[in-house]
């Protein structure tokens, strides 16, 4: 048997291998997940699935939405009520140092944007600590944590002794009222030289003097 003989290949090896994948005939339209006939690898949304999406969405915004709102009210109204404390405690102890009478709020302190630098009693100690903080010792009117914020004078002395603040005041009433009633809060609030609290539950002004029929806080 010639060499070469053995190497022609024979009958059975004519046969082609079968294809590794099978044959789908072209119908002339792509199949059903697929684009240009190529099969689809990414998944869609129904119109339904997006509807039911959006409601839960719209469900969650409106229960988490007023919680959100009322909590800011709270807190900028616990912010007003401590800023009155604040400022009750630092007239009370200026008045100590100033022969029994208060001042405005720039006349406390020291360092602020509105505080001149100096504390209003004549010859206070620059090393001495200032009455209050240039956050609350502010020209009035002003706006703090949603609240509009005033001093406003009630009566000055006839005569001040040469050692105290030439520009004491009587008395005193520290307001408190929304920048935007329901918005940014919801009472408003009055501190006096007596040391009381008062508010309104609508938000309105209260006059200074506080008339007796306004509610009490604290």
């Amino acid at each position: 048997m010639n060499r070469s003989d053995s190497l022609r290949p024979g009958p059975d090896s004519r046969m082609q291998s079968p294809p590794s994948h099978p044959i789908v005939p072209w119908t002339g339209k792509p199949r059903r997940g697929s684009r240009h006939g190529r099969p689809s690898t990414a998944a869609g949304f129904t119109l339904i699935e997006l509807l039911i999406v959006i409601a839960i969405i719209g469900v969650i915004a409106g229960i988490a939405i007023p919680q959100l709102l009322r909590a800011r009210l709270s807190a900028n109204e616990a912010q007003a009520i401590g800023d009155s404390r604040a400022v009750i405690a630092a007239q009370q102890t200026y008045a100590a140092s100033n022969c029994g009478f208060f001042a405005d709020l720039t006349n406390l302190c020291r360092n602020g944007a509105d505080c001149g630098g100096t504390i209003g009693i004549p010859e206070y100690p620059d090393t001495a600590p200032e009455f209050i903080g240039g956050d609350l010792g502010r020209t009035s009117p002003y706006v703090k944590a949603g609240y509009n914020r005033t001093l406003a004078p009630n009566g000055t002395p006839t005569t001040v002794p040469d050692h105290c603040d030439p520009d004491s005041l009587l008395d005193y009433c520290y307001h408190s009222e929304p920048a935007d009633v329901g918005r940014t809060g919801v009472r408003s609030f009055s501190a006096t030289s007596a040391g009381a609290i008062y508010n309104d539950p609508s938000g309105a002004a209260i006059a200074c003097p506080v008339p007796a029929e306004t509610a009490f806080l604290e």
